[in-house]
């Protein structure tokens, strides 16, 4: 019984404890069950990968240091194997053996629960999947919001990729939606204080798209180059907000177009980041 009694105490010690619920964002299961996972990481520090050429040229083996968490984007899972990723375009566009994956958590839209996946034949070419994201593990889903307010970004109760084109945001720019944004209000839901952005080049080229192998066509490379200076204008007018917020954002690109965020240099943030687990570790009277 007394296993069973320090189970109730506790309990009782931790309603006590309790702090008001917090209102905002919910996440839900594949069955709709809602759960919050707010402020589940307090505190920590985090890696958000992201897609730019320059990703490739780190020794990414360092991210799997003990006591680094990564969130990936997209197709960056492709490089890297994230602990935490997201998306906000048609599932179909990213590679299922990271959908497969069950060691990678997801948050995926809501909107894109019924989405096939797709996977590639030998020859190169698509075909729809079997499964849906519906039947993936490890996944959870967000509500989109689609008015991007600088003044209240972190606080709201959806998670904002931006505007629809058709609308003006607070700073007065039309559209420009982007993974990014969901990124990092979804680290900062989950608690971390500290991001270093790897792979945010902000500048496409053709001979210089992704740390991958993705042909663009040269309208979509000029849409991403509008976009990048859309979220430097929108990231410059959060520096107050996430500095009041206690949120901190680095940039280890190097030469990046984002100039938003102060740089440091990669190595130098994964010192930061595993110096708390990194110490020596001694087996020997742990269980006297």
């Amino acid at each position: 019984m007394r296993d069973h009694d320090g189970d109730i105490a506790a309990l009782q010690a931790g309603l006590h404890l309790k702090r008001p619920a917090k209102s905002g964002v919910r996440l839900y299961t594949t069955d709709f069950d809602s759960i919050s996972l707010a402020d589940f990481y307090r505190g920590r520090q985090a890696f958000l990968v992201l897609s730019g050429p320059s990703l490739a040229e780190h020794d990414l083996s360092q991210l799997n240091t003990r006591g680094i968490v990564t969130m990936g984007v997209n197709n960056s899972w492709s490089v890297h194997r994230p602990t935490l990723w997201t998306c906000v375009d048609s599932p179909g566009r990213f590679i299922d053996t990271g959908w497969k994956d069950p060691g990678i958590l997801k948050f995926v839209p809501m909107s894109a629960w019924n989405g096939r996946l797709r996977i590639q034949k030998p020859n190169g070419t698509m075909k729809p999947s079997a499964f849906r994201v519906k039947q993936m593990p490890s996944v959870l889903l967000y509500r989109r919001g689609e008015h991007f307010d600088h003044r209240r970004f972190l606080d709201e109760d959806t998670v904002c990729w931006g505007n629809n084109g058709a609308k003006k945001d607070s700073l007065g720019i039309k559209g420009k939606r982007s993974v990014m944004l969901v990124a990092l209000r979804l680290l900062h839901y989950l608690g971390f204080r500290t991001v270093y952005l790897v792979g945010a080049d902000f500048k496409m080229a053709d001979d210089q798209k992704y740390a991958f192998d993705e042909s663009r066509t040269n309208a979509a490379i000029r849409h991403n180059n509008v976009l990048y200076d859309a979220l430097n204008q929108r990231f410059a007018a959060m520096r107050d907000y996430f500095r009041q917020s206690k949120f901190t954002v680095l940039n280890c690109t190097p030469d990046s177009g984002l100039t938003a965020f102060n740089h440091l240099p990669f190595d130098e943030a994964i010192r930061k980041a595993s110096a708390e687990c990194g110490k020596p570790v001694n087996t020997k009277g742990w269980y006297s």
